[in-house]
C-alpha cells in the first residue's frame, strides 16, 4: 500500500496521485462476493495518514443541503439527509486549504485507472446487465457522482436497487472511531410469492473508520441489487459518508 506523509510538500497533482494508486492498490485486493449480487467491502481505503486529513476538512454543516426534505424528515422539520455535492463551484465555496484538499481527492477518484479498477472489479453483474465480455467492461462509458452525506437520526431508506442510471455504488464510511459499527448499509434478498413479500437482510457493511463498500447495480427481472438502511435511532451524532457513482448520466460535472 501506498503512503503519504502528514508533512508531504509534494505537489497537488502528485498527491492526487499517490491518493488515486492506493484507492487502485484497494480495490483490486479487495475480495469480490457475488451473492446476493456481486460487491465488496474495504477497509484502510485512503491512505494511513490521509484519512485523518478527511475528517479534519469535512465542510461545515453550512455548506450541506438537504436532500429531500419531504421524504427525509423528522418530526420537527429537520432533514435526516443532507448532501455536499463535491463540484468545482460548491468548492469554491469553501476556505482555501478545505478546497485544495477535496479537489485533490475529487482527482484522485476521477481518474480513469481508478474507473477501470473499479468497473473490473465488479464485472461479473456488468457484464450480465450490458450483454458484453467481462474483458469488455472496463470500457463502458460512464460519467462520476461525488456526493459528501450527513444523515442523523431517524434517517432510513427502504430496501431498493438504486435505478438505470447508476452501473456503480460505492458508499465511503467516514466516522471517527468504531462506535457506530452497526450503522451500516444492509444488503437484501427479496422473497416473493403469490401471497408474500419480504426482504430479508443478508449482510451489514461494518460501519468502521475509512472503510468502504461497492456493488455492481443490477435492476432487472433475473437479478436486483437490493440495499437499504433501517431507521438510525438512538444515534445522536452524523454519520458521514462519501458516496461515488459510477453512472450513464450525472447532473453535475466534476473535476477542471
Amino acid at each position: 500500500m501506498t503512503h503519504i506523509d502528514a508533512t508531504d510538500q509534494s505537489s497537488s497533482p502528485q498527491k492526487a496521485n499517490t491518493i488515486r494508486d492506493h484507492l487502485i492498490d484497494v480495490v483490486s485486493q479487495a475480495t469480490l462476493c457475488r451473492e446476493p449480487f456481486c460487491h465488496f467491502y474495504v477497509e484502510s481505503l485512503f491512505p494511513k495518514n490521509v484519512y485523518p486529513q478527511v475528517l479534519k476538512n469535512l465542510p461545515a454543516v453550512k455548506y450541506y443541503e438537504p436532500q429531500n426534505i419531504k421524504k427525509w424528515v423528522r418530526p420537527d422539520g429537520t432533514s435526516t439527509r443532507d448532501n455536499f455535492f463535491l463540484t468545482p463551484e460548491n468548492l469554491a465555496k469553501l476556505p482555501p486549504e478545505i478546497s485544495a484538499f477535496w479537489n485533490e481527492i475529487v482527482d484522485a477518484v476521477l481518474d480513469d485507472t481508478f474507473k477501470r479498477a473499479i468497473l473490473s472489479k465488479l464485472s461479473p453483474d456488468i457484464a450480465a446487465r450490458f450483454d458484453v465480455p467481462v474483458s469488455e467492461v472496463p470500457n463502458i462509458p460512464s460519467v462520476p457522482e461525488l456526493i459528501l452525506i450527513r444523515d442523523i437520526e431517524d434517517y432510513q431508506i427502504k430496501p431498493h436497487p438504486d435505478g438505470l442510471n447508476k452501473i456503480i455504488t460505492l458508499q465511503m464510511y467516514l466516522p471517527e472511531d468504531d462506535k457506530s459499527v452497526d450503522l451500516g448499509t444492509s444488503l437484501y434478498k427479496h422473497h416473493k410469492s403469490m401471497f408474500s413479500s419480504r426482504f430479508e437482510e443478508v449482510k451489514r457493511f461494518p460501519f468502521l473508520p475509512n472503510s468502504a463498500y461497492a456493488f455492481a447495480v443490477s435492476d432487472s427481472k433475473a437479478l436486483r441489487s437490493w440495499h437499504g438502511r433501517e431507521m438510525i435511532s438512538s444515534f445522536k451524532g452524523v454519520r458521514n459518508t462519501m458516496m461515488v457513482n459510477f453512472q450513464l448520466s450525472a447532473r453535475y460535472k466534476y473535476g477542471n
